[in-house]
């Protein structure tokens, strides 16, 4: 009952700050891997005076370009060729211009469309750039805004977090002060003196990287949680159990480990 008395105050701050964690980790994966998998559900088509050369054309506004498909005439003249006499028909052929359809990596926002789109026109031999889309930008937007909300929220957990978990050590470090003081009375190193403190702190960070993965383990087979309804058939989540298990591992004892090094520091200082 008392150890859980001593944790409860490193282990609830921690714990929300690893859960905000592997929320960010999600939305950020599921922003990647919607940003793929829609890549080939928009066109860039541009029109050109003279045949283009494609391997000038190898980034646009920072997004690789992953290929640059030719659009052959014929096609284009066989959906009028009806009403064409076949002197006409030959003559549009001479005449008519050359089309092309850029595909990138990636989907770009708006406003990066809207770059591309200034510097392909600067180019004299385009004549025009029609973009088309599948209406994917506004599911995006949520995306990114979920990404960025988690992002922020994340951060500001781990800033309280980080406060009230050092306050939670500088309390050991009041209530085990005498032991402290006598142990190092006759040689012992600050580390060993503190050594009840630490392993407070070893097992609290053990205990809320359990609870965070078993949080983290559930959420994978559950991940309309985490999002609205509409996107639960739309979206893709690859993260992988050992690797996102590592992070949060490395991130709880890593906190802990810089928090009690600065709060044992700043003890240093004041009774040495």
């Amino acid at each position: 009952m008392k150890f859980l008395k001593n944790t409860f105050a490193f282990i609830v701050p921690l714990t929300a700050m690893l859960i905000s964690f592997i929320i960010y980790m999600f939305a950020s994966n599921i922003l990647e891997n919607y940003k793929i998998k829609i890549a080939n559900d928009y066109s860039i088509v541009i029109i050109t005076n003279t045949p283009l050369i494609k391997e000038n054309i190898k980034s646009l506004a920072d997004i690789k370009v992953d290929k640059i498909i030719t659009l052959e005439k014929n096609n284009i003249i066989k959906n009028i060729k009806s009403n064409l006499s076949n002197s006409s028909i030959n003559l549009l052929k001479r005449k008519l211009p050359h089309f092309y359809k850029i595909k990138l990596e990636v989907f770009p926002t708006s406003s990066k469309l809207n770059t591309i789109k200034n510097i392909l026109y600067k180019n004299k031999n385009i004549r025009k750039v029609e973009i088309f889309s599948k209406n994917h930008n506004s599911v995006y937007l949520l995306l990114l805004l979920l990404s960025q909300i988690s992002f922020i929220l994340f951060t500001i957990i781990t800033i309280f977090a980080i406060i009230i978990i050092s306050k939670q050590i500088r309390i050991w470090f009041y209530e085990h002060h005498e032991k402290i003081s006598i142990l190092k009375l006759h040689g012992a190193s600050i580390l060993y003196s503190s050594s009840t403190i630490l392993k407070y702190a070893i097992i609290s960070s053990f205990i809320s990287f359990f609870i965070v993965s078993a949080i983290f383990i559930y959420l994978m087979d559950n991940i309309g949680i985490l999002l609205p309804y509409d996107l639960i058939d739309i979206v893709i989540v690859s993260l992988t159990m050992e690797n996102s298990l590592i992070k949060v591992f490395l991130l709880s004892f890593g906190i802990s480990i810089l928090t009690i090094l600065g709060v044992l520091l700043k003890y240093k200082m004041k009774y040495d």
